[in-house]
Protein backbone atom coordinates (compact mmCIF):
# COMPACT_ATOMS: atom_id res chain seq x y z
CA UNK A 1 0.00 0.00 0.00
CA UNK A 2 0.97 3.20 -1.21
CA UNK A 3 2.52 5.48 2.18
CA UNK A 4 1.58 8.50 3.42
CA UNK A 5 4.56 10.54 2.15
CA UNK A 6 3.39 9.42 -1.32
CA UNK A 7 0.04 10.87 -0.56
CA UNK A 8 0.98 14.24 0.75
CA UNK A 9 3.33 13.92 -2.21
CA UNK A 10 0.61 14.47 -5.14
CA UNK A 11 -1.43 16.25 -2.69
CA UNK A 12 1.30 19.42 -2.89
CA UNK A 13 2.12 18.61 -6.57
CA UNK A 14 -1.55 18.12 -7.48
CA UNK A 15 -3.02 20.90 -6.07
CA UNK A 16 -0.43 23.78 -6.29
CA UNK A 17 -1.22 27.04 -4.47
CA UNK A 18 -4.06 24.94 -2.24
CA UNK A 19 -1.83 24.10 1.15
CA UNK A 20 -0.77 25.96 3.64
CA UNK A 21 2.02 25.06 5.87
CA UNK A 22 1.63 25.65 9.87
CA UNK A 23 4.99 25.28 11.18
CA UNK A 24 5.94 25.59 14.73
CA UNK A 25 9.27 26.36 16.99
CA UNK A 26 10.42 22.56 16.19
CA UNK A 27 11.14 23.73 12.33
CA UNK A 28 13.45 26.41 13.97
CA UNK A 29 15.50 24.19 16.34
CA UNK A 30 17.38 22.77 13.95
CA UNK A 31 18.92 26.30 13.53
CA UNK A 32 19.87 26.92 16.59
CA UNK A 33 16.61 28.78 17.60
CA UNK A 34 16.22 28.23 21.12
CA UNK A 35 12.86 26.39 22.11
CA UNK A 36 10.44 27.98 24.76
CA UNK A 37 11.96 26.14 27.31
CA UNK A 38 15.57 27.08 26.68
CA UNK A 39 14.79 30.34 27.07
CA UNK A 40 13.29 29.99 30.29
CA UNK A 41 16.31 27.72 31.55
CA UNK A 42 18.91 30.24 30.14
CA UNK A 43 17.00 33.45 31.66
CA UNK A 44 16.69 31.37 35.05
CA UNK A 45 20.60 31.00 34.53
CA UNK A 46 20.96 34.96 34.08
CA UNK A 47 18.82 35.88 37.21
CA UNK A 48 20.86 33.54 39.50
CA UNK A 49 23.87 34.97 37.62
CA UNK A 50 22.55 38.55 38.71
CA UNK A 51 21.29 37.47 41.99
CA UNK A 52 25.38 36.33 42.85
CA UNK A 53 24.00 32.92 43.42
CA UNK A 54 26.32 30.06 41.89
CA UNK A 55 24.73 27.01 40.82
CA UNK A 56 26.61 23.94 40.19
CA UNK A 57 26.56 22.50 36.63
CA UNK A 58 24.16 19.51 38.24
CA UNK A 59 21.86 21.30 38.95
CA UNK A 60 18.76 22.87 36.68
CA UNK A 61 18.80 26.91 36.47
CA UNK A 62 14.86 26.45 36.74
CA UNK A 63 15.39 24.65 39.99
CA UNK A 64 17.29 27.21 41.65
CA UNK A 65 15.00 29.66 40.25
CA UNK A 66 11.89 27.86 41.97
CA UNK A 67 13.48 27.11 45.22
CA UNK A 68 14.73 31.04 45.47
CA UNK A 69 10.81 33.00 44.29
CA UNK A 70 8.93 30.41 45.36
CA UNK A 71 6.96 30.31 41.94
CA UNK A 72 7.21 27.76 38.72
CA UNK A 73 9.77 28.83 36.19
CA UNK A 74 7.58 29.27 33.75
CA UNK A 75 7.88 31.39 30.41
CA UNK A 76 5.05 33.13 31.40
CA UNK A 77 6.62 34.54 35.11
CA UNK A 78 10.12 34.98 33.69
CA UNK A 79 9.33 36.60 30.62
CA UNK A 80 6.68 38.72 32.13
CA UNK A 81 8.82 39.35 35.47
CA UNK A 82 11.72 40.40 33.36
CA UNK A 83 10.32 42.56 30.61
CA UNK A 84 7.62 44.63 31.96
CA UNK A 85 5.57 45.88 28.50
CA UNK A 86 5.91 44.43 24.90
CA UNK A 87 9.13 46.78 23.66
CA UNK A 88 11.36 45.30 26.80
CA UNK A 89 10.28 42.04 26.25
CA UNK A 90 11.02 42.16 22.46
CA UNK A 91 14.80 43.40 23.28
CA UNK A 92 14.84 40.42 25.85
CA UNK A 93 14.61 38.17 23.44
CA UNK A 94 16.67 39.52 20.50
CA UNK A 95 19.68 38.05 21.42
CA UNK A 96 18.08 34.37 21.02
CA UNK A 97 17.32 35.29 17.44
CA UNK A 98 20.36 37.14 16.26
CA UNK A 99 23.10 35.24 15.38
CA UNK A 100 26.83 36.17 16.42
CA UNK A 101 29.60 36.34 13.98
CA UNK A 102 30.55 33.10 15.17
CA UNK A 103 27.15 31.76 15.30
CA UNK A 104 27.29 32.72 11.43
CA UNK A 105 30.39 31.14 10.62
CA UNK A 106 28.97 27.32 12.40
CA UNK A 107 25.80 28.26 10.14
CA UNK A 108 23.55 28.43 13.68
CA UNK A 109 20.97 30.97 13.25
CA UNK A 110 20.54 31.05 10.06
CA UNK A 111 18.50 29.56 7.46
CA UNK A 112 18.38 25.66 7.13
CA UNK A 113 17.80 23.46 4.59
CA UNK A 114 14.24 22.65 5.88
CA UNK A 115 13.88 26.48 4.72
CA UNK A 116 15.49 26.70 1.69
CA UNK A 117 13.33 23.38 0.02
CA UNK A 118 10.25 25.35 1.77
CA UNK A 119 11.26 28.57 -0.04
CA UNK A 120 11.53 26.34 -3.14
CA UNK A 121 7.87 24.97 -3.07
CA UNK A 122 7.10 28.44 -2.48
CA UNK A 123 8.85 29.59 -5.70
CA UNK A 124 7.95 27.01 -7.45
CA UNK A 125 4.10 27.83 -6.95
CA UNK A 126 3.36 24.69 -4.17
CA UNK A 127 2.95 26.34 -1.44
CA UNK A 128 1.18 30.27 -0.90
CA UNK A 129 0.64 30.32 2.67
CA UNK A 130 2.66 29.89 5.64
CA UNK A 131 1.24 30.29 9.05
CA UNK A 132 4.11 30.54 11.66
CA UNK A 133 4.17 30.27 15.55
CA UNK A 134 7.99 31.68 15.14
CA UNK A 135 9.21 34.57 15.93
CA UNK A 136 12.21 34.34 13.84
CA UNK A 137 13.11 35.59 10.75
CA UNK A 138 14.58 32.58 8.88
CA UNK A 139 11.78 32.06 6.40
CA UNK A 140 11.83 35.39 5.51
CA UNK A 141 15.54 35.30 4.39
CA UNK A 142 15.19 31.63 3.12
CA UNK A 143 12.48 33.11 0.43
CA UNK A 144 14.33 36.14 0.07
CA UNK A 145 17.24 34.14 -1.15
CA UNK A 146 15.17 32.30 -3.24
CA UNK A 147 14.33 35.33 -5.28
CA UNK A 148 10.67 35.15 -3.65
CA UNK A 149 9.50 38.45 -1.73
CA UNK A 150 7.38 37.45 1.04
CA UNK A 151 4.08 39.05 2.17
CA UNK A 152 4.60 39.36 6.25
CA UNK A 153 1.35 39.26 8.06
CA UNK A 154 2.85 39.38 11.43
CA UNK A 155 -0.23 41.65 13.98
CA UNK A 156 -3.40 43.28 12.99
CA UNK A 157 -2.26 46.52 10.90
CA UNK A 158 -0.30 44.52 8.76
CA UNK A 159 -3.40 41.71 8.94
CA UNK A 160 -5.85 44.56 8.30
CA UNK A 161 -4.35 46.15 4.90
CA UNK A 162 -3.65 42.60 3.47
CA UNK A 163 -5.31 41.76 -0.49
CA UNK A 164 -7.12 38.64 -0.12
CA UNK A 165 -5.09 35.11 0.63
CA UNK A 166 -6.01 33.87 -3.11
CA UNK A 167 -4.41 36.80 -4.78
CA UNK A 168 -1.19 36.35 -3.15
CA UNK A 169 1.95 34.27 -4.19
CA UNK A 170 3.88 34.30 -1.02
CA UNK A 171 2.67 34.71 2.13
CA UNK A 172 4.33 34.76 5.88
CA UNK A 173 1.58 34.85 8.37
CA UNK A 174 3.44 35.31 11.90
CA UNK A 175 0.38 34.65 14.21
CA UNK A 176 2.46 35.21 17.37
CA UNK A 177 4.31 38.46 15.70
CA UNK A 178 7.75 38.65 15.19
CA UNK A 179 10.44 39.29 17.47
CA UNK A 180 11.86 43.10 15.74
CA UNK A 181 8.11 44.09 16.66
CA UNK A 182 6.73 45.21 19.72
CA UNK A 183 3.66 42.70 19.23
CA UNK A 184 5.20 39.23 19.85
CA UNK A 185 2.55 37.15 21.69
CA UNK A 186 4.64 34.97 24.51
CA UNK A 187 2.68 34.81 27.05
CA UNK A 188 -0.16 32.69 28.27
CA UNK A 189 -3.01 35.46 28.53
CA UNK A 190 -1.84 36.48 24.70
CA UNK A 191 -2.24 33.75 23.37
CA UNK A 192 -5.81 33.30 24.03
CA UNK A 193 -6.88 35.88 21.51
CA UNK A 194 -6.56 37.62 17.96
CA UNK A 195 -7.42 40.57 16.57
CA UNK A 196 -10.20 40.14 14.27
CA UNK A 197 -8.27 40.92 11.05
CA UNK A 198 -6.00 38.08 12.02
CA UNK A 199 -8.47 35.76 13.66
CA UNK A 200 -10.30 36.26 10.08
CA UNK A 201 -7.01 34.81 8.04
CA UNK A 202 -6.58 31.73 9.77
CA UNK A 203 -10.05 30.79 9.98
CA UNK A 204 -9.96 31.06 5.92
CA UNK A 205 -6.35 29.07 5.80
CA UNK A 206 -8.17 26.48 7.95
CA UNK A 207 -11.16 26.13 5.88
CA UNK A 208 -10.19 26.59 2.32
CA UNK A 209 -6.74 25.14 2.65
CA UNK A 210 -5.21 21.92 3.25
CA UNK A 211 -2.59 21.60 6.08
CA UNK A 212 1.13 20.82 6.63
CA UNK A 213 1.73 20.42 10.17
CA UNK A 214 5.06 20.83 11.49
CA UNK A 215 6.99 21.44 14.73
CA UNK A 216 3.93 22.18 16.29
CA UNK A 217 2.28 20.23 19.48
CA UNK A 218 -0.57 22.79 19.06
CA UNK A 219 -0.31 22.58 23.61
CA UNK A 220 0.71 26.27 24.18
CA UNK A 221 -0.94 28.66 21.62
CA UNK A 222 -4.23 28.32 23.22
CA UNK A 223 -7.00 30.69 20.38
CA UNK A 224 -4.88 28.95 17.30
CA UNK A 225 -5.87 25.40 18.82
CA UNK A 226 -9.45 26.53 20.10
CA UNK A 227 -9.37 28.38 15.87
CA UNK A 228 -8.09 24.41 14.20
CA UNK A 229 -11.40 22.85 16.67
CA UNK A 230 -13.69 25.11 15.61
CA UNK A 231 -13.08 25.09 11.93
CA UNK A 232 -16.05 22.13 11.14
CA UNK A 233 -15.17 22.22 6.82
CA UNK A 234 -12.20 21.80 5.04
CA UNK A 235 -11.28 21.18 1.21
CA UNK A 236 -8.35 19.30 1.66
CA UNK A 237 -6.58 16.98 3.37
CA UNK A 238 -4.54 17.74 6.48
CA UNK A 239 -1.08 15.89 7.01
CA UNK A 240 0.38 16.24 10.72
CA UNK A 241 3.85 15.46 11.20
CA UNK A 242 6.12 14.92 13.88
CA UNK A 243 9.66 14.07 14.78
CA UNK A 244 9.06 12.08 18.12
CA UNK A 245 5.21 11.28 18.81
CA UNK A 246 2.15 12.94 18.95
CA UNK A 247 0.93 13.74 22.04
CA UNK A 248 -2.63 14.24 23.05
CA UNK A 249 -3.62 17.57 22.10
CA UNK A 250 -2.33 17.00 18.93
CA UNK A 251 -4.18 13.67 18.45
CA UNK A 252 -7.46 15.14 18.81
CA UNK A 253 -6.56 17.87 16.51
CA UNK A 254 -6.10 15.13 14.01
CA UNK A 255 -9.00 13.10 14.63
CA UNK A 256 -10.97 16.37 14.43
CA UNK A 257 -9.66 17.33 10.61
CA UNK A 258 -9.88 13.50 9.79
CA UNK A 259 -5.81 13.88 9.13
CA UNK A 260 -2.82 12.32 8.17
CA UNK A 261 -0.06 11.45 10.49
CA UNK A 262 3.83 11.37 9.39
CA UNK A 263 6.52 10.56 11.47
CA UNK A 264 9.87 12.02 10.33
CA UNK A 265 13.61 12.52 11.41
CA UNK A 266 13.39 16.32 11.43
CA UNK A 267 11.91 19.60 9.56
CA UNK A 268 15.12 19.67 7.07
CA UNK A 269 14.33 15.49 6.34
CA UNK A 270 10.77 16.26 5.93
CA UNK A 271 10.93 19.08 3.83
CA UNK A 272 13.57 18.31 1.77
CA UNK A 273 11.85 14.93 1.04
CA UNK A 274 8.91 16.75 -0.24
CA UNK A 275 11.10 19.02 -2.41
CA UNK A 276 12.61 15.89 -3.88
CA UNK A 277 9.77 14.04 -4.42
CA UNK A 278 7.14 16.90 -5.79
CA UNK A 279 10.39 17.46 -8.22
CA UNK A 280 10.58 13.91 -9.16
CA UNK A 281 7.17 14.02 -9.81
CA UNK A 282 7.08 17.09 -11.86
CA UNK A 283 9.94 15.89 -14.30
CA UNK A 284 8.39 12.36 -15.12
CA UNK A 285 5.04 14.16 -15.42
CA UNK A 286 7.45 15.93 -18.35
CA UNK A 287 9.38 14.16 -19.92
CA UNK A 288 9.47 9.96 -19.70
CA UNK A 289 6.59 8.18 -18.73
CA UNK A 290 5.40 8.44 -15.01
CA UNK A 291 5.93 5.12 -13.28
CA UNK A 292 3.35 2.65 -12.19
CA UNK A 293 3.42 3.95 -8.72
CA UNK A 294 2.94 7.48 -9.39
CA UNK A 295 0.55 6.67 -11.90
CA UNK A 296 -1.67 4.64 -9.62
CA UNK A 297 -1.61 7.87 -7.46
CA UNK A 298 -2.73 9.92 -9.66
CA UNK A 299 -5.72 8.23 -10.76
CA UNK A 300 -6.28 7.33 -6.95
CA UNK A 301 -6.68 11.34 -6.54
CA UNK A 302 -8.47 11.94 -9.67
CA UNK A 303 -11.14 9.13 -9.66
CA UNK A 304 -13.07 10.94 -6.46
CA UNK A 305 -13.00 14.57 -7.49
CA UNK A 306 -15.45 15.93 -9.68
CA UNK A 307 -12.63 18.61 -10.62
CA UNK A 308 -10.45 16.06 -11.92
CA UNK A 309 -12.32 14.36 -14.27
CA UNK A 310 -10.81 16.19 -17.36
CA UNK A 311 -7.10 15.70 -15.81
CA UNK A 312 -8.09 11.60 -15.69
CA UNK A 313 -9.13 11.61 -18.82
CA UNK A 314 -6.11 13.46 -20.10
CA UNK A 315 -3.57 10.94 -18.12
CA UNK A 316 -5.11 7.56 -19.70
CA UNK A 317 -5.33 9.20 -23.15
CA UNK A 318 -1.64 10.50 -22.92
CA UNK A 319 -0.04 6.94 -21.19
CA UNK A 320 -1.92 4.94 -24.19
CA UNK A 321 -0.77 6.89 -26.84
CA UNK A 322 2.80 6.89 -25.67
CA UNK A 323 2.53 3.19 -25.41
CA UNK A 324 0.82 3.19 -29.00
CA UNK A 325 3.53 4.74 -30.26
CA UNK A 326 6.59 2.67 -28.90
CA UNK A 327 4.30 -0.50 -29.88
CA UNK A 328 4.28 0.79 -33.73
CA UNK A 329 7.85 1.48 -33.63
CA UNK A 330 9.10 -0.49 -36.69
CA UNK A 331 12.61 -0.39 -36.11
CA UNK A 332 12.13 -2.14 -32.38
CA UNK A 333 9.30 -4.57 -33.36
CA UNK A 334 9.14 -4.63 -37.25
CA UNK A 335 6.19 -6.58 -39.29
CA UNK A 336 8.26 -7.51 -42.45
CA UNK A 337 9.24 -11.28 -41.80
CA UNK A 338 8.15 -13.33 -44.48
CA UNK A 339 8.92 -16.13 -42.68
CA UNK A 340 9.10 -16.63 -38.83
CA UNK A 341 12.32 -18.21 -38.29
CA UNK A 342 13.19 -20.68 -35.30
CA UNK A 343 14.72 -17.37 -32.95
CA UNK A 344 12.54 -16.01 -33.59
CA UNK A 345 10.24 -16.11 -30.15
CA UNK A 346 6.85 -14.82 -29.84
CA UNK A 347 6.58 -14.98 -26.48
CA UNK A 348 9.29 -11.95 -26.16
CA UNK A 349 7.26 -10.40 -28.28
CA UNK A 350 4.31 -10.56 -25.76
CA UNK A 351 6.60 -9.34 -22.91
CA UNK A 352 8.27 -6.72 -24.82
CA UNK A 353 4.60 -5.29 -25.66
CA UNK A 354 3.42 -6.02 -22.04
CA UNK A 355 6.24 -3.94 -21.10
CA UNK A 356 5.19 -0.74 -22.91
CA UNK A 357 1.68 -0.79 -21.53
CA UNK A 358 2.87 -1.35 -17.91
CA UNK A 359 1.71 2.04 -16.69
CA UNK A 360 -1.38 2.55 -18.68
CA UNK A 361 -2.24 -0.80 -17.42
CA UNK A 362 -1.76 0.02 -13.96
CA UNK A 363 -4.11 3.37 -14.43
CA UNK A 364 -7.20 1.22 -16.08
CA UNK A 365 -7.11 -1.69 -13.49
CA UNK A 366 -6.97 0.97 -10.94
CA UNK A 367 -9.99 2.60 -12.53
CA UNK A 368 -12.03 -1.08 -12.58
CA UNK A 369 -11.45 -1.90 -8.94
CA UNK A 370 -12.13 1.72 -7.70
CA UNK A 371 -14.09 3.85 -10.33
CA UNK A 372 -17.42 2.30 -9.25
CA UNK A 373 -17.18 3.50 -6.03
CA UNK A 374 -16.17 7.83 -7.01
CA UNK A 375 -17.33 10.61 -8.49
CA UNK A 376 -15.27 10.33 -11.97
CA UNK A 377 -15.73 5.80 -12.73
CA UNK A 378 -12.95 6.63 -15.17
CA UNK A 379 -15.08 4.64 -17.37
CA UNK A 380 -14.95 6.54 -21.26
CA UNK A 381 -11.43 7.46 -20.86
CA UNK A 382 -10.59 3.84 -20.16
CA UNK A 383 -13.21 2.70 -23.22
CA UNK A 384 -10.96 5.22 -25.69
CA UNK A 385 -7.94 3.75 -24.83
CA UNK A 386 -8.55 0.64 -26.41
CA UNK A 387 -8.82 2.95 -29.71
CA UNK A 388 -6.08 4.65 -28.97
CA UNK A 389 -4.08 1.61 -28.35
CA UNK A 390 -5.09 0.07 -31.85
CA UNK A 391 -2.72 0.14 -34.71
CA UNK A 392 -3.45 3.34 -36.73
CA UNK A 393 -1.50 2.78 -40.02
CA UNK A 394 -0.35 -1.46 -41.57
CA UNK A 395 2.89 -0.80 -43.54
CA UNK A 396 2.91 -2.02 -47.16
CA UNK A 397 4.87 -4.79 -46.37
CA UNK A 398 4.13 -7.32 -43.18
CA UNK A 399 3.92 -10.23 -41.67
CA UNK A 400 0.18 -11.19 -40.91
CA UNK A 401 0.74 -12.76 -37.81
CA UNK A 402 3.14 -10.17 -36.46
CA UNK A 403 0.24 -7.66 -37.94
CA UNK A 404 -2.30 -9.12 -36.20
CA UNK A 405 -0.31 -9.40 -32.52
CA UNK A 406 0.18 -4.97 -32.12
CA UNK A 407 -3.62 -5.69 -30.47
CA UNK A 408 -1.95 -7.40 -28.11
CA UNK A 409 -1.89 -4.04 -25.94
CA UNK A 410 -5.26 -3.22 -26.51
CA UNK A 411 -6.66 -6.80 -25.40
CA UNK A 412 -4.26 -6.36 -22.26
CA UNK A 413 -5.83 -3.24 -21.37
CA UNK A 414 -9.11 -4.96 -22.15
CA UNK A 415 -8.33 -7.82 -19.76
CA UNK A 416 -7.02 -5.41 -16.90
CA UNK A 417 -9.74 -2.84 -16.58
CA UNK A 418 -12.40 -6.00 -17.05
CA UNK A 419 -11.10 -8.26 -14.53
CA UNK A 420 -10.21 -5.82 -11.97
CA UNK A 421 -13.88 -4.01 -12.79
CA UNK A 422 -15.78 -7.38 -12.60
CA UNK A 423 -13.67 -7.78 -9.74
CA UNK A 424 -15.51 -5.05 -7.44
CA UNK A 425 -18.65 -5.02 -9.27
CA UNK A 426 -17.69 -2.47 -12.01
CA UNK A 427 -20.42 -3.45 -14.06
CA UNK A 428 -21.28 -0.12 -15.61
CA UNK A 429 -16.88 -0.32 -17.16
CA UNK A 430 -17.10 -3.51 -17.76
CA UNK A 431 -20.72 -3.70 -19.97
CA UNK A 432 -18.89 -0.32 -21.76
CA UNK A 433 -15.45 -1.87 -22.54
CA UNK A 434 -16.82 -4.72 -24.09
CA UNK A 435 -20.20 -3.54 -25.93
CA UNK A 436 -18.56 -0.19 -27.46
CA UNK A 437 -17.07 -0.63 -30.71
CA UNK A 438 -13.46 0.72 -31.02
CA UNK A 439 -11.52 2.08 -34.07
CA UNK A 440 -9.05 -0.35 -35.45
CA UNK A 441 -6.73 -0.32 -38.45
CA UNK A 442 -7.71 -3.01 -41.49
CA UNK A 443 -5.73 -3.93 -44.27
CA UNK A 444 -9.29 -3.27 -46.38
CA UNK A 445 -9.54 0.19 -45.40
CA UNK A 446 -7.33 3.26 -45.55
CA UNK A 447 -9.30 4.66 -42.67
CA UNK A 448 -9.68 2.91 -38.95
CA UNK A 449 -13.23 1.67 -38.94
CA UNK A 450 -15.00 0.54 -35.88
CA UNK A 451 -15.47 -2.90 -34.73
CA UNK A 452 -16.95 -4.40 -31.18
CA UNK A 453 -13.89 -5.90 -28.86
CA UNK A 454 -15.35 -9.62 -29.28
CA UNK A 455 -14.17 -8.92 -32.90
CA UNK A 456 -11.47 -7.04 -33.14
CA UNK A 457 -9.46 -7.74 -29.58
CA UNK A 458 -10.53 -11.57 -28.59
CA UNK A 459 -7.91 -14.29 -28.48
CA UNK A 460 -9.16 -15.75 -31.93
CA UNK A 461 -9.07 -12.69 -33.88
CA UNK A 462 -5.36 -12.24 -32.76
CA UNK A 463 -4.20 -15.60 -33.95
CA UNK A 464 -6.42 -15.85 -36.91
CA UNK A 465 -3.26 -15.87 -39.56
CA UNK A 466 -2.22 -19.37 -37.68
CA UNK A 467 -4.74 -21.64 -39.07
CA UNK A 468 -7.14 -23.71 -37.52
CA UNK A 469 -5.40 -27.18 -35.97
CA UNK A 470 -2.80 -27.64 -33.14
CA UNK A 471 -0.65 -24.63 -34.12
CA UNK A 472 -3.48 -22.14 -33.55
CA UNK A 473 -4.63 -23.28 -30.24
CA UNK A 474 -0.90 -23.18 -29.22
CA UNK A 475 -0.81 -20.14 -30.68
CA UNK A 476 -4.13 -18.53 -28.41
CA UNK A 477 -3.26 -20.46 -25.17
CA UNK A 478 0.15 -18.96 -24.90
CA UNK A 479 -1.10 -15.52 -25.39
CA UNK A 480 -3.60 -16.10 -23.39
CA UNK A 481 -1.01 -17.18 -20.46
CA UNK A 482 1.49 -14.21 -21.54
CA UNK A 483 -1.78 -11.58 -20.63
CA UNK A 484 -1.86 -13.34 -17.28
CA UNK A 485 1.16 -13.67 -15.83
CA UNK A 486 1.77 -10.03 -17.25
CA UNK A 487 -1.62 -8.41 -15.11
CA UNK A 488 -0.97 -10.72 -12.39
CA UNK A 489 2.15 -8.07 -11.01
CA UNK A 490 0.09 -5.01 -11.14
CA UNK A 491 -2.99 -6.85 -9.42
CA UNK A 492 -1.32 -7.49 -6.33
CA UNK A 493 -2.42 -4.28 -5.01
CA UNK A 494 -6.59 -5.19 -5.35
CA UNK A 495 -6.39 -9.40 -4.94
CA UNK A 496 -4.96 -10.36 -1.20
CA UNK A 497 -3.76 -13.77 -3.19
CA UNK A 498 -2.76 -15.37 -6.06
CA UNK A 499 -6.03 -17.57 -6.16
CA UNK A 500 -8.38 -14.77 -5.81
CA UNK A 501 -6.53 -13.21 -8.77
CA UNK A 502 -6.71 -16.37 -10.86
CA UNK A 503 -10.56 -16.67 -10.30
CA UNK A 504 -10.55 -12.99 -11.43
CA UNK A 505 -8.63 -13.61 -14.60
CA UNK A 506 -10.72 -17.08 -15.29
CA UNK A 507 -13.73 -15.14 -14.28
CA UNK A 508 -13.48 -11.81 -17.06
CA UNK A 509 -12.08 -15.08 -19.51
CA UNK A 510 -15.48 -16.81 -19.61
CA UNK A 511 -17.27 -13.85 -19.77
CA UNK A 512 -15.53 -12.55 -23.29
CA UNK A 513 -15.40 -16.44 -24.26
CA UNK A 514 -19.19 -16.63 -24.02
CA UNK A 515 -19.45 -12.90 -25.62
CA UNK A 516 -17.35 -13.93 -28.31
CA UNK A 517 -19.12 -17.15 -28.96
CA UNK A 518 -22.40 -15.53 -28.72
CA UNK A 519 -21.35 -13.34 -32.05
CA UNK A 520 -18.57 -14.74 -33.74
CA UNK A 521 -18.30 -18.38 -32.98
CA UNK A 522 -20.01 -21.03 -34.31
CA UNK A 523 -19.83 -25.29 -35.18
CA UNK A 524 -16.95 -24.79 -36.87
CA UNK A 525 -14.72 -24.00 -33.37
CA UNK A 526 -12.66 -27.19 -32.20
CA UNK A 527 -10.63 -25.41 -29.16
CA UNK A 528 -10.22 -21.99 -28.42
CA UNK A 529 -7.08 -22.79 -26.45
CA UNK A 530 -8.53 -21.81 -22.70
CA UNK A 531 -6.45 -20.90 -19.55
CA UNK A 532 -9.53 -21.88 -17.31
CA UNK A 533 -10.82 -26.11 -17.23
CA UNK A 534 -14.02 -26.84 -17.10
CA UNK A 535 -14.17 -26.87 -12.85
CA UNK A 536 -14.24 -22.95 -13.43
CA UNK A 537 -16.87 -23.11 -16.11
CA UNK A 538 -18.87 -25.41 -14.17
CA UNK A 539 -19.01 -22.43 -11.13
CA UNK A 540 -19.93 -19.87 -13.79
CA UNK A 541 -22.96 -22.16 -14.56
CA UNK A 542 -23.82 -22.51 -10.56
CA UNK A 543 -23.71 -18.52 -10.41
CA UNK A 544 -26.07 -18.27 -13.74
CA UNK A 545 -28.60 -21.00 -12.02
CA UNK A 546 -28.84 -19.00 -8.96
CA UNK A 547 -28.85 -15.61 -10.12
CA UNK A 548 -30.99 -16.24 -13.43
CA UNK A 549 -31.90 -12.96 -15.20
CA UNK A 550 -29.53 -10.95 -11.85
CA UNK A 551 -26.64 -12.53 -12.90
CA UNK A 552 -24.70 -9.46 -13.26
CA UNK A 553 -23.65 -9.80 -16.83
CA UNK A 554 -27.02 -10.32 -18.45
CA UNK A 555 -28.13 -7.72 -15.79
CA UNK A 556 -25.74 -4.84 -17.06
CA UNK A 557 -26.81 -6.06 -20.63
CA UNK A 558 -23.53 -7.20 -21.70
CA UNK A 559 -25.07 -10.41 -23.17
CA UNK A 560 -27.82 -9.80 -25.18
CA UNK A 561 -29.06 -13.55 -24.20
CA UNK A 562 -31.10 -15.21 -22.29
CA UNK A 563 -30.56 -17.76 -19.46
CA UNK A 564 -30.94 -20.71 -21.46
CA UNK A 565 -29.15 -19.80 -24.81
CA UNK A 566 -26.27 -18.67 -21.76
CA UNK A 567 -26.24 -21.95 -19.86
CA UNK A 568 -25.93 -23.51 -23.75
CA UNK A 569 -22.87 -21.37 -24.38
CA UNK A 570 -21.50 -22.36 -21.13
CA UNK A 571 -21.87 -25.94 -22.07
CA UNK A 572 -19.87 -25.32 -25.46
CA UNK A 573 -17.25 -24.12 -23.39
CA UNK A 574 -16.93 -26.75 -21.02
CA UNK A 575 -16.32 -28.47 -23.35
CA UNK A 576 -13.35 -26.35 -25.50
CA UNK A 577 -12.10 -25.81 -22.18
CA UNK A 578 -11.19 -29.60 -21.86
Amino acid sequence: MVDTKMSLTFSVRNNPGRYALLLGSGVSTEAGIPTGWTVVSNLARRVAAAEGASIEESTEPTDWYEETYDEPATYENLIEGLGKTQTERRSLLEGFFEPTEEEVERGEKTPTKAHESIAWLVDNGYIDIILTTNFDQLLEQALRDQGVNPVVISGEETAQGAEPLQHQDAVVVKVNGDYKQTNVKNLSSELETYSDPMQQIIDRVFQEYGLIVCGWSGEYDTRLRESLQECKTHRYATYWTYYSSLGDVANELVAHRDGFTISHDGATSLFTDIRDRVRALADAEEGEPLTTSIARERVKRYLPREEHRIDLADLISETAQRAGERVQDEEQFPLFQAKLDEDFEIEDRYQAYGNLTRTVVTEVMTCGYWGSETVNSGTKPVSNGLSTLSPSVTPDRFNSKLRDLRLYPATLVLYAAGLSGMANGNWVLVSTLLTNPIEVDTVRSSWPVEELPTEALHTQSLTAEWGRGMERERAEKTLRSSMKQTLQEPAREFFVSEAQYEKAFEDFEILFDILWYSEVGGDYVRSIGTTYWREEVSRVEEQLEERQDDWPPLEAGILDLTVQETADILSELKELSL
